[in-house]
């Protein structure tokens, strides 16, 4: 049985203009860096328990509206900018032990969130991964409670 189909007018040749839609969605910009240090988790019963390294990789995720302004979200020079201040600088090539009191993937995940939420980053989440198959992702405290 023959069906009619809907007439579709054909794509516009050539470059489209994108034009301003009437709402402001919110975009997620992110940015990945990557740092040296070593830790050892003492309450391991595994190989972690002995002294050893990571070369960690840390996504950073910051969402919001786009500004009318400026066209982004944040500048990844300003994001480049925070993290080398309040996260690479302070873990890079570091024993971990001596700045988190243990160091497993999810607390570092957790104490670059803290150091980033104080910035002016709009933070959306924070990705750490130990290996090329391992991360932590951390979106911050949703209870509202405050941690111990």
């Amino acid at each position: 049985m023959f069906r009619a189909r809907k007439f579709r007018p054909a794509p516009p040749r050539g470059r489209v203009k994108h034009t301003r839609s009437p709402y402001n969605p919110a975009v997620i910009v992110a940015r990945r860096f990557e740092f040296q240090a070593a830790h050892h988790l003492p309450r391991h019963p595994g190989k972690c328990r002995n002294l050893h390294g990571h070369t960690y990789r840390l996504d950073v995720l910051c969402r919001g509206p786009i500004d009318p302004e400026s066209g982004m979200v944040v500048d990844f020079a300003d994001v480049k900018q925070i993290v080398q201040a309040e996260v690479l600088g302070p873990l890079d090539h570091t024993l971990l032990n001596d700045i988190i009191e243990y160091p497993t993937a999810e607390h570092i995940a957790v104490w670059i969130w803290d150091r980033l939420v104080a910035t002016s980053l709009p933070l959306d989440e924070v990705r750490l991964w130990e290996t090329t198959t391992c991360y932590v992702a951390y979106r911050g405290d949703v209870s509202g409670a405050p941690r111990a």
